[in-house]
């Protein structure tokens, strides 16, 4: 990932994650992003209006997919 985390809008941490949406077919190119709170799977099932990203303290979801764009 590229592009820089942005801190949440709700309580202004910077303890955010992007989350990935739809299966993951390597869990293991992931799995440090996943233990460090850097990635948070969304799930299988893709909306046309998905979060970008969660807060890791408040749990908050924001945000566009690049896709839904």
């Amino acid at each position: 990932m590229t592009e820089s985390k942005p801190s949440c809008p709700n309580c202004n941490s910077e303890n955010v994650a992007f989350i990935l949406w739809g299966y993951v077919g390597d869990m293991h190119s992931i799995e440090e992003e996943l233990e460090k709170g850097e990635i948070v799977l969304g799930g299988c099932i893709v909306s046309s209006n998905d979060p970008k990203w969660k807060c890791n303290d408040c749990h908050h979801r924001w945000g566009v997919r690049d896709d839904d764009e």
